[in-house]
């Protein structure tokens, strides 16, 4: 059963949720990032660098995305719910 963590409230700016003390443990795993509404918001894997503009993947809302880095950027006009798989 997956592990779930507090959700991530989207916002104009990318940030690092593995970077965040709440969601330290999701760095190195295999975690999936749904966004809960919205049409444009982004997830990023990898890079200790802030990724540019047009990086990411669009994640429409209740879509979700999988993928494995210590660093896992997002953006968005949504909450973005955080997953480690088992």
């Amino acid at each position: 059963m997956a592990k779930s963590y507090p959700d991530v409230r989207g916002t104009r700016d990318w940030q690092d949720i593995a970077a965040k003390p709440s969601h330290a443990a999701i760095a190195n795993q295999r975690v999936t990032i749904q966004a809960k509404s919205g049409r444009y918001n982004y997830v990023y894997f990898g890079g200790v660098e802030v990724p540019s503009a047009g990086d990411g993947i669009i994640v429409p809302g209740v879509e979700s995305l999988s993928g494995t880095s210590d660093h896992i950027w997002v953006r968005g006009d949504t909450e973005f719910a955080v997953l480690v798989e088992d």
